[in-house]
């Protein structure tokens, strides 16, 4: 077994476990396991797996989601974790459960969502760039399933 390979089934074994806060943590409990790792090896060691972090730390997707950029695993990220969407402008605000915003954002900045030009995550609240007001109105549409009213500074 390779030395990845290892790593990266201790890595899901400890977040399975819960309780994994932050990365400083992580990489101490692998250094218990005696692996040593540094930090982006772990970084990129965490995207692979498909690890979010979530209020209780970090997590892994249901079983079967694929780990990696893929539409199935966007999909996942969007039902779990965005609650609403309203078009403002050229923004979109999205939100989400506490501390899920950055995941939602990882995943709008990883996936393939031409009409996204970049995201501001904070806590439970993701700030989505479009280019224009109808854009920010049909992606806030396309993302609540068309049942939510934009807001009226979100009309042209």
């Amino acid at each position: 077994m390779s030395d990845k390979v290892r790593r990266h089934l201790v890595v899901r074994r400890l977040v399975q476990r819960g309780g994994v806060a932050n990365q400083d943590e992580l990489q101490r409990l692998l250094h218990d396991h005696g692996i040593e790792v540094t930090q982006a090896t772990l970084s990129r060691d965490l995207r692979e797996l498909g690890v979010l972090k979530g209020p209780g730390g970090y997590v892994l997707p249901e079983s079967g989601t694929p780990s990696g950029i893929e539409a199935g695993e966007a999909t996942l990220v969007l039902r779990s974790y965005l609650r609403d969407a309203v078009a403002a402008g050229t923004l979109v605000v999205a939100k989400t459960g506490p501390g899920q915003a950055p995941a939602l954002a990882l995943e709008f900045d990883r996936g393939a969502w031409p009409e996204i030009i970049g995201t501001i995550a904070g806590d439970d609240t993701v700030f989505i760039a479009t280019e224009t007001n109808a854009t920010a109105r049909a992606l806030a549409s396309k993302l609540t399933g068309g049942t939510r009213r934009q807001s009226k500074r979100g009309r042209a």
